[in-house]
């Protein structure tokens, strides 16, 4: 049942995220000409440049879920990644995020009594996307960004030992993101990426240099 219920919560949580994605459809994609072509990004239907507000996306995802099992100490994990995105041009995006990722694992003291480790991992990013070959492939964008990671080294809450210390990872990221759009500016986003700098640090936060993301904006 306890599995069931923590199923429940993945599934409400990514809910939450395409909604915050803004996955609605913009009224003036109703406005395209005769020969059905996708509206300008950066222009209204008249022709003006769209301000600033309206070039802005919000959105996000959730960047790590593992559902843990006590019984053979692997821990739950959830990570969410809240973005904001700007059309700086018709191919360019430009964006920042903020990275935060809750580990627990489940311990027994020689007493037999239980009690729970906890973790937090927390940083930023900026990002840079520009779509390749809009005429031939629309969507597909060269992806390059750097996140920057405070990373607690092991658990809180041990008994008789202090709280660990942090140390921060550095991770510049190159790769492609995939875009399919859903109203003027919002889309999702599937993005393969590789770490540059993946070290013994980076597998606190991956598992492998390559890093597979879906993202809400």
């Amino acid at each position: 049942m306890r599995h069931i219920r923590r199923i429940l919560f993945a599934i409400a949580l990514m809910s939450s995220g395409i909604a915050f994605g803004q996955i609605t459809e913009d009224p003036d994609d109703r406005d395209r000409d005769n020969q059905g072509r996708e509206p300008l990004r950066t222009q209204t239907p008249e022709g003006r440049p769209l301000p600033f507000a309206q070039r802005l996306r919000f959105g996000g995802g959730v960047s790590a879920l593992q559902l843990g099992n006590s019984r053979n100490g692997i821990p739950f994990i959830i990570g969410l990644s809240p973005i904001v995105a700007y059309q700086a041009a018709e191919r360019l995006v430009l964006g920042v995020g903020v990275d935060y990722q809750y580990a627990r694992l489940k311990a027994y003291d020689t007493a037999g009594q239980q009690f729970n480790l906890t973790a937090n991992q927390y940083g930023g990013r900026g990002f840079v996307m520009y779509e390749i070959i809009p005429a031939i492939l629309p969507g597909l964008y060269a992806h390059g960004e750097i996140a920057s990671t405070s990373i607690q080294d092991g658990y809180n809450n041990i008994p008789n030992q202090p709280n660990p210390g942090r140390f921060t990872v550095t991770s510049p990221l190159v790769g492609a993101t995939y875009s399919q759009r859903v109203g003027r500016l919002a889309g999702i986003n599937v993005s393969a990426l590789y770490n540059l700098n993946y070290t013994s640090q980076s597998q606190y936060l991956y598992n492998s240099p390559f890093v597979f993301r879906i993202m809400f904006f």
